[in-house]
């Protein structure tokens, strides 16, 4: 029988797995909701045992549970997750409090100081000044701080029993990494005053670090002795496991947070990281926009005003997203002069600014919740329009992927946008994507035109439309007119807020 490959990814709304087999065929899937929680106007946490390791162990159960008689032909096993994240464990390995995600914005004036300090320019994603805050907000759980890891570390250590950290999320944990050397950088960390010793030993994404222990065994139904590669964040492992591997490629992802990315050089070539960065400054993968709120305001929206259709949907036995997508579909191009800013938890691109907040602009008493849930989809299509330009001669294929991407909609109105077709592929996804890496870490897999040319097949395409195209190449320039006029009011309202 041939081998067989396990890919978990923790997202953050939810965690999701696939057992494939070395050809690409999906044998299994399951997913479990779960999200983050908001404790303080901008702080964004979760649970390292609630909602990261017990949902990915759940996940694991119900995949070998389906397969029952194949648990042994289980050839390797990866984890990719959001990044980055502060889960301080202390020395048994048990986390002294809720991990503080990549989208929290509470450590300003320690981002500030850190960039001050040590001549970086971090932005508020960064987890270096978020430890910072810990040393001065939580002194206590700081000195029992053993070690400092991100959602998918923490699942390996779980399975495995040993702390590890890849090139790749070690690079983005805030100017303390040296990609050349490929170790932590012991003298930014001193100028900050951070133990150099939280930071965990450094490994290539896909190399194995450890193997299934027996107590994993025991909670989530693989087989002891398991390989399990390091793995690393969502974002290489979405755009292998969507097909985005050659230069030219690009994936505009939809997932919780939305990205734009494009690729520069071979994946293969990059595949143990880091990915995003490279010591002589030709990375791999370029950043082209980083949206912190996309599919998460569709989660926001369904939550907050979408009762109705919540309703409808039990009674007809529906998904109420598919419900809310015809009544949006139904609104015109443009939702009727209605702009939304996303800017939910922050702006990243394309300047960032923490204190910017969403808006909803143009408000009349003919405008509808279906109005309102279009123009959100809308914002998202704008936030990335802005970046756009500086990358388009570099893409000559877009791929759309995540949970958000599922909708055509949603799809046909960043394809009017941006005015370029989309390619959709149903059963990608981060959990593909690094199930495909961890068969090629254990040599299951050789050749990484494989998941493009073999474990993908007969994408869904959706093209521009002239007239909706029409439609957005007007109203883009207001939305930026917004975007802009906004900041300096934001600005003001956080100090407020703040005190």
């Amino acid at each position: 029988m041939p081998a067989l490959l396990v890919g978990v990814d923790i997202g953050t709304q939810g965690v999701k797995g696939v057992l494939v087999d070395a050809q690409g065929t999906v044998l299994a899937s399951a997913s479990l909701a779960r999200g983050p929680r908001h404790p303080r106007p901008g702080w964004v946490e979760m649970d390292a045992e609630q909602d990261w390791w017990a949902p990915a162990a759940e996940i694991m159960r119900r995949l070998t549970a389906q397969l029952p008689d194949r648990a042994g032909d289980i050839a390797a096993v990866g984890v990719c997750g959001l990044v980055p994240c502060l889960c301080p464990i202390d020395a048994d390995g048990r986390p002294l409090r809720p991990a503080i995600l990549y989208s929290d914005n509470r450590a300003l004036e320690e981002l500030a100081w850190a960039n001050a300090r040590a001549g970086l320019s971090l932005t508020a994603e960064a987890v270096v000044p978020k430890l910072l805050w810990l040393q001065r907000h939580e002194p206590e759980v700081f000195a029992r701080t053993a070690a400092v890891l991100s959602a998918h570390n923490y699942v390996v250590l779980r399975l495995t029993g040993r702390r590890s950290m890849d090139y790749d999320t070690a690079s983005i944990m805030g100017g303390i990494f040296d990609p050349r050397g490929r170790r932590w950088e012991a003298r930014t960390c001193q100028q900050l005053g951070i133990p150099v010793e939280v930071w965990p030993p450094l490994y290539p994404a896909t190399v194995v670090v450890g193997e299934v222990t027996a107590e994993a065994e025991r909670q989530t139904g693989l087989p002891a002795g398991v390989p399990v590669i390091a793995g690393s964040g969502d974002t290489f492992p979405t755009m292998v496991g969507c097909g985005a591997i050659e230069p030219g490629d690009a994936m505009l992802s939809y997932g919780t947070t939305g990205l734009l990315t494009i690729t520069r050089r071979p994946l293969v070539e990059s595949a143990g990281g880091p990915h995003f960065s490279s010591a002589d400054g030709t990375a791999a993968v370029d950043w082209g926009a980083n949206i912190l709120s996309a599919s998460r305001l569709i989660d926001w929206f369904l939550r907050e005003f979408g009762g109705a259709e919540r309703l409808a949907a039990e009674r007809l036995g529906e998904s109420p997203f598919v419900l809310l997508e015809q009544e949006a579909a139904r609104i015109p191009p443009g939702s009727e002069g209605l702009i939304v800013l996303p800017h939910w938890l922050g702006r990243r691109t394309p300047t960032p600014d923490a204190t910017i907040r969403g808006a909803v602009l143009g408000l009349t008493p003919s405008h509808t919740a279906a109005h309102i849930y279009r123009a959100l989809m809308e914002s998202f299509a704008y936030n990335v329009r802005q970046s756009l330009p500086a990358h388009r001669p570099n893409i000559t294929r877009l791929v759309a992927t995540a949970g958000g991407a599922r909708s055509r909609l949603w799809r046909q109105i960043c394809a009017d946008v941006l005015d370029i077709p989309l390619e959709y592929f149903p059963q990608a996804s981060g959990a593909l994507g690094i199930a495909f890496l961890a068969g090629f870490a254990v040599r299951q897999v050789r050749d990484f035109s494989a998941i493009k040319h073999q474990w993908l097949r007969e994408p869904e395409v959706v093209f521009p439309d002239a007239g909706a195209r029409a439609v957005y190449d007007r109203l883009f320039p207001i939305y930026e007119e917004f975007d802009a006029a906004v900041a300096g009011p934001f600005a003001h309202l956080a100090e407020i807020r703040d005190k």
